[in-house]
Formats: structure tokens, C-alpha cells, sequence
């Protein structure tokens, strides 16, 4: 990520040139990210400084004036002539192959702070000159780097102190690092010199991965931390403080600087991410995109990474920008990695394969995707053809219910049995109870486990034995008072009866009709017929409200899992998350009455045998199989899908 946005800067600057250079992290964390600029612009300064020492060898070797001169030598056995003419020669447009593999013109590589009319800064000049002993470049390159180049800062005081250990910086030399709310931060006050210049030259870091629910839930300390977030061109009142970071990128960026960021990519498709990425439409800044959703980047962390980049200011300010070519004509190189793939070799195979260039008119305010052609394709004839699940259910899908407690109202058989022994009124509060492990494909697998379903405005007056149950729980059953501040045992606040569920239960779950019920983090498809309407789900499992067998053979398909991990948010291991604003996108075919009813006809065959299927039965199990591939493939021709289709569906 640091070579990306800064090999482009600093490959071929001389010394004071590198030195000039303004980097800002400003979200530092420990400072890896700093550690990492500091490594990269030493390398870079030490080459600097070895071609300077050689062009200045080949000169007096070129005037007869070496010997006099007391017999200067050219460090690590270079090519002398080489590197001097590599010094001395004007810009042309040769490419030059940066670190990372890209290849970047030399004259249009972006304007820096080297480049701003400034006077000559005696202490940059003295700065810039190596040390005698080129024994000591390296060490001595770091520091210089480190004092002069790196700024940022954080919210935590001991992980800026930690950032300036990691960097050799002592308390005076590491000013540059501030203990400070990054978001709320007036920038050019706080870092006068740098903004004389019009600003950081590049941005890098990995933000804060904070809910501003989080900040809500804080008391006045949050409500205040969260007020300039609402002075952001892409604030939503539920996303991520990580948003107005790329934002704030964007603000502290001289004309033609860079940025490069690692974040979560929620932000691409989520409803709380439409700003940004608005935001991001109308500045055109974005180069470059790889989402490393189904990497395990970070250890034991629900992240689901991407790395965004790109360059604010004119797109004549850009690497290898083209004359004469529209911001919005420009394409957004851009990939998802699969696991296995290294960060470096995605961001290399990204910038530098033609085929990663997405155009930019796809990327405004809806959704981003990430797509090959072909799957493009397939994707837009799907959405073009047929109506989504929200214009054929017009009711709108439904998660199950929250208890609070689940230890209070979730019961076992012999729970169950006993409380109808006793009092068997009870029954008309106690439903079976289903998650999302029950879901199976086709049918659900209950499991001995029911409900006690007392919903806000029963009575349990005459249901003592169902009363006295629950009163077992009731502290830790008892909602928190309104301004009720410390510990509280109990529940959540709300105007619900201690003896009561948390939330509401909805009308999904009151109704006793046949439905679909579907995981809410799937790792394949999995969709069930709930027939006579029974069961209740906990909020692991969603509720459609329809029978219809099309839908039920649709949702176990390979199509729609194909569909799903292109189109749904990502969770853990692969799996993802069919929300309903996503799902009630998904095109659904509308076949000819002869292909449904065949489809239905299958169907209705493998719900039946999914019993014995699960018993172990191996005719069953066979017979399952080939019901499963007719259906696919009844599926497939509801669809209408070619052969290359069918077979890129079949790859994944």
C-alpha cells in the first residue's frame, strides 16, 4: 500500500526533493504505517543519494579533476556512468518500473512539494547532504526521514508514544505526531507549514472501525465526539467512523496528492456508505479498488477489507494520466482477491492488468460492485429481464424474534412438558423455536427446543405456572429504568412487562401460515418450507412470506449462489448476508406456465424426500442428488442462460 502511492513520488527525486515529501497517517495506531513510509522514503533517499555521489564521481572523472580531488569512489560497486546519466538526463516519458510493479511515466508522475515555487530552506539543503560515511546512509536516511517526513494523529496518547518509539523519535523530534480527534481537528492550524503548501502530499493508514452507535451509547462525551461528524459531506447518522476518514483524505490532500487506505468494504454497498460513495463519485478521485473480503487479513476480526486509492485535484496531476481524457472517462482499476492471494500481489495484478478497468460511470451513489464482464453481463440481463423479489412478494421479508433472555423463554421438552402438564392453557403461548443452524435446504430441522411467546399486552393472570417460570428469571428479566445510570442486571429499556419479550413480536411471526425462512448469514444456499406456519425464528433467520415452490427451488440453486456472494455483503468464511433490501433485488423468472409447474413438480418430490434423505436412507440419498441437479437445471432454462452462462455459474 505505501510503495503504491509513494514510489510514484519519490522514484528518481534527488534528496531535498524526497525530504520535501509530506506524509500524513491520521489514524496512527502503533505507527506501523509510518514504519513502513519511513522504509520506503529512506530506500529511496539512499538511492538518492548514491546517485548524486556518482554523477558527482563521473564529473570529475570527465574533467581530469578526480585525483586532485582526493579520489571520491562510487558506493556498492554501481555502474558509475550509468547512474550519472540516469542523474543527469532531463525528464523524458521513458517508464520507469516502480517497486510495485507498475510502470509510471516519469513526467507525469504527481506534483509534490518539491515542486512548489518556494525558497531555497538552508536547513532542507543540509538536511539533504549524506554523510561522508556511506556505511551510515541507511540508519542515518530513517532518521532523517522520520524527523522531517511523517505526521498524523490519534485519539490515545500511548499509542502516539508507542508511534514515536517505533519511529527512534524522541517527544521534540516526533511533533509531527499530535494526540489529537483526527475528525474534529482544524488541520492547517495544527500543521501551519504544511498547509502553506497547500497540504499533505499522501494519506495512508487503516481507520478506526467504531459504530457511531457506539459513540451514542457514551453519554455527552459521545454525543459530543459525534457533532463534527455531521459537517461531513458523507455523514449517515449509523456508519462507521471509518467513512469520514476517506473523506477527511480527501480535505488535508494538497491539489494532486495521494491516498491510500485500508477499510472495511461495507461501505460499497451498504445503505449507510450511499454518501460516501456519492461523495467519491463527484470528486472522480478514486484510481483504484481491491476488495480483500475473502482474505483473513486480520486475525480473529470481522472485517471484511479493502483497499481504496487514488489521487484528489486535476487528473493531470495523476500517474500515467492521458491528455485530454474527462475525469469521468477514466476506468476504476479494481478486483476482488480470493484467499491465498497476498495483499502486494493483489494491488500488483490490480494496477497493472488491463483487464482490472472498470468503467467510471458505474460507480455514483448505487451500490459498488466489483465484477469481471462476463459476470457483469449475466448480472445486468438478469436484472433487465425479469422483476425483483420485491414486485412478486409484495410483503416485505421479516427477521424472528428477540427475547432479551433467551434463557428464560427458550425451554427444553421436559420444560415444555411439564408446563402443559400443569397448565395446559399454556399452549397457545408455546410455539417451537428455530435458528439459524435449523435451516436446512427445503425443510427445517427442529430441534427439541420451543418458546414461550408472550408478546406486550398478554395476560399471565390466568397462567400462574407460566408466571412462576418466568418469575425464576426476573431480575435478570427487569427493563432498565429510563435515566437509570451504572450496572443493571436486567434488560434493555423499553415499555414492555418484565415477564414480556424485549421487542414486539411481529405480524410474520403471530401469522400461522405457510412461509420460507432463510439464514441471515448463509455459507450456502439454504432455504426452507415452513408449511403450516408453526414455528418461530429467533433474528438468526429470516421469514419470507410466500409458499411458492418457484421461489423455494430458486433459493437452493447454484444461480442464486452465485448471485448472492456477488451481490450480498460479505460475513465470515465466506458466507453472506442476504438482508432484505438485497434480497428483494434478486430477479426472479418468470417461466412459462409448463416450466413452473414442472418445477414445482420437482419440488414438491423433494420436499418429500427430504425425511428419509436425513435418515441416512441411501436410495434417498440418490434419488435427492438427481432431484437437486434437475431442479438446478430447470432453473437454469427458467432463466434463460446460455451455455458459457451455465458454465460460468458452475465456477462460482
Amino acid at each position: 500500500m505505501v510503495q503504491l502511492v509513494l514510489d510514484p513520488l519519490a522514484r528518481g527525486r534527488s534528496a531535498e526533493e524526497i525530504l520535501r515529501l509530506r506524509v500524513c497517517d491520521p489514524a496512527i495506531g502503533a505507527g506501523a504505517f509510518l514504519v513502513e513510509v519511513v522504509s520506503v522514503l529512506a530506500e529511496h533517499l539512499v538511492h538518492a543519494w548514491t546517485r548524486a555521489r556518482a554523477a558527482s564521481t563521473n564529473t570529475l572523472l570527465a574533467t581530469g579533476s578526480l585525483e586532485r580531488s582526493g579520489g571520491a569512489r562510487v558506493s556498492n560497486d554501481t555502474d558509475a556512468g550509468a547512474v550519472a546519466v540516469d542523474a543527469c538526463a532531463p525528464s523524458s516519458p521513458t517508464p520507469v518500473r516502480a517497486s510495485n510493479g507498475v510502470d509510471v511515466a516519469r513526467d507525469s508522475a504527481p506534483r509534490t512539494h518539491a515542486d512548489l515555487p518556494a525558497a531555497a530552506d538552508p536547513d532542507l539543503v543540509a538536511l539533504a547532504e549524506p554523510p561522508d560515511d556511506e556505511a551510515t546512509w541507511d540508519g542515518e536516511a530513517r532518521r532523517r526521514i522520520a524527523r522531517t517526513c511523517v505526521f498524523g494523529v490519534d485519539v490515545d496518547g500511548d499509542a502516539v508514544a508507542a508511534a514515536r518509539a517505533a519511529l527512534g523519535l524522541s517527544d521534540d523530534e516526533g511533533r509531527g505526531l499530535r494526540i489529537a480527534d483526527a475528525l474534529a481537528l482544524e488541520w492547517p492550524a495544527t500543521f501551519p507549514d504544511v498547509f502553506a503548501r497547500g497540504g499533505f502530499d499522501v494519506v495512508v493508514g487503516n481507520p478506526p472501525y467504531i459504530r457511531q452507535e457506539r459513540l451514542a451509547s457514551a453519554g455527552p462525551a459521545g454525543t459530543q465526539a459525534k457533532a463534527p461528524l455531521r459537517q461531513f459531506a458523507s455523514y449517515d447518522g449509523v456508519a462507521d467512523l471509518y467513512v469520514y476518514f476517506v473523506e477527511l483524505a480527501h480535505r488535508v490532500l494538497r491539489p494532486g496528492g495521494a491516498y491510500c487506505l485500508i477499510i472495511p468494504n461495507k461501505w460499497m454497498t451498504a445503505a449507510y456508505g450511499r454518501p460516501l460513495r456519492r461523495f467519491l463519485a463527484a470528486q472522480g478521485s478514486v484510481d483504484g479498488l481491491v476488495d480483500l473480503a475473502r482474505t483473513p487479513l486480520f486475525a480473529d476480526a470481522d472485517a471484511f477489507p479493502c483497499i481504496v486509492w487514488g489521487t484528489v485535484g486535476a487528473p493531470s496531476a495523476r500517474p500515467n494520466a492521458r491528455p485530454n481524457v474527462r475525469p469521468s472517462a477514466r476506468p476504476i482499476n479494481a478486483s476482488r482477491v480470493d484467499e491465498g492471494v497476498s495483499v502486494a500481489d493483489a494491488l500488483r495484478a490490480t494496477v497493472s492488468d488491463p483487464g482490472r478497468a472498470l468503467p467510471r460511470e458505474r460507480w455514483g451513489a448505487e451500490p459498488w460492485h466489483i465484477e469481471t464482464p462476463s459476470e457483469r453481463a449475466l448480472l445486468d440481463r438478469l436484472a433487465r429481464r425479469w422483476p425483483p423479489v420485491r414486485e412478486v412478494v409484495r410483503e416485505r421479508p421479516a427477521r424472528g424474534v428477540v427475547t432479551g433472555l433467551n434463557r428464560a423463554f427458550v425451554i427444553d421438552r421436559a420444560t415444555r412438558d411439564r408446563l402443559l402438564a400443569e397448565e395446559p392453557a399454556a399452549a397457545a403461548l408455546i410455539r417451537r423455536f428455530v435458528k439459524g443452524r435449523d435451516v436446512r435446504r427445503w425443510l427445517p430441522d427442529l430441534a427439541e427446543r420451543w418458546i414461550l411467546l408472550v408478546d406486550r399486552g398478554t395476560s399471565l393472570d390466568e397462567l400462574p405456572v407460566v408466571r412462576a417460570h418466568l418469575a425464576g428469571f426476573r431480575e435478570a428479566l427487569e427493563p432498565r429504568p429510563p435515566g437509570f445510570t451504572g450496572a443493571w442486571p436486567g434488560r434493555k429499556p423499553g415499555a414492555y412487562a418484565w415477564y414480556e419479550l424485549q421487542d414486539p413480536v411481529g405480524p410474520l411471526v403471530k401469522a400461522r401460515a405457510a412461509r420460507l425462512l432463510y439464514q441471515d448469514i448463509q455459507t450456502a444456499p439454504a432455504c426452507c418450507l415452513d408449511l403450516d406456519g408453526d414455528v418461530v425464528p429467533d433474528t438468526t433467520v429470516w421469514m419470507l412470506p410466500t409458499q411458492d415452490r418457484f421461489l423455494l427451488a430458486l433459493l437452493n440453486s447454484p444461480l442464486y449462489g452465485w448471485y448472492a456472494r456477488r451481490r450480498f455483503p460479505p460475513a465470515l468464511n465466506g458466507a453472506v448476508r442476504p438482508k432484505h433490501e438485497y434480497l428483494q433485488a434478486l430477479p426472479v423468472a418468470q417461466p412459462a406456465s409448463a416450466l413452473r409447474s414442472a418445477i414445482e413438480q420437482l419440488v414438491e418430490r423433494r420436499v418429500a424426500l427430504e425425511p428419509a434423505r436425513r435418515t441416512g436412507d441411501e436410495d434417498a440419498r440418490r434419488s435427492a442428488h438427481d432431484l437437486d441437479a434437475a431442479i438446478a437445471d430447470a432453473i437454469a432454462d427458467a432463466y434463460e442462460l446460455t451455455s458459457a452462462e451455465r458454465h460460468l455459474v458452475r465456477e462460482g
